[in-house]
């Protein structure tokens, strides 16, 4: 009988409850710790050693639509999004056109040139409206319409 008491089985059909708690009244946690924060409706976990170590792992409110940035290389641009001097966005308005998302971080995005992925921080940062790479994407190729670049939206890290 103790069995139980320790150690519940759930069966086919059964739930667990999470406690369910607003940010106020959210405990100092201990790490692996489960909550539903009744104040932002996320479920969150615990890891970390501060008060404030809680982090998202699910949050329907926030759910993005992934959208996708074209741009032309020209052999000579590394600068491309609002306020760069030069840089064609496909599709879009002007060598110049704002990104459809502000990125905060370059790990926020995926960046493709010619369909080869470019490593964040590596190949590219990125700030606000604009994609700085180490070296000038090529120009089009004329024959595959080659070395386009593609940048992927709405792939923000869990927890922020």
């Amino acid at each position: 009988m103790g069995r139980y008491a320790k150690n519940p089985e759930l069966t086919q059909g059964s739930a667990v409850e999470i406690p369910s708690v607003s940010t106020a009244q959210r405990p100092s946690g201990s790490n692996g710790q489960i909550i539903y924060n009744t104040t932002t409706s996320t479920y969150q976990v615990y890891n970390g050693t501060l008060s404030t170590d809680w982090h998202n792992i699910s949050e329907a409110s926030r759910e993005k639509t992934i959208t996708i940035d074209k741009f032309q290389g020209d052999g000579t641009t590394t600068t491309f999004g609002a306020g760069a001097p030069s840089g064609s966005m496909l599709g879009g308005s002007g060598n110049d056109a704002a990104f459809s998302q502000t990125v905060n971080d370059a790990t926020d995005i995926i960046v493709f040139i010619g369909g080869v992925y470019q490593i964040p921080t590596t190949n590219y940062s990125v700030s606000g409206q604009q994609i700085t790479f180490g070296d000038a994407p090529s120009a089009n190729d004329g024959s595959t319409g080659g070395h386009i670049i593609t940048i992927i939206h709405g792939l923000q890290k869990l927890g922020e």
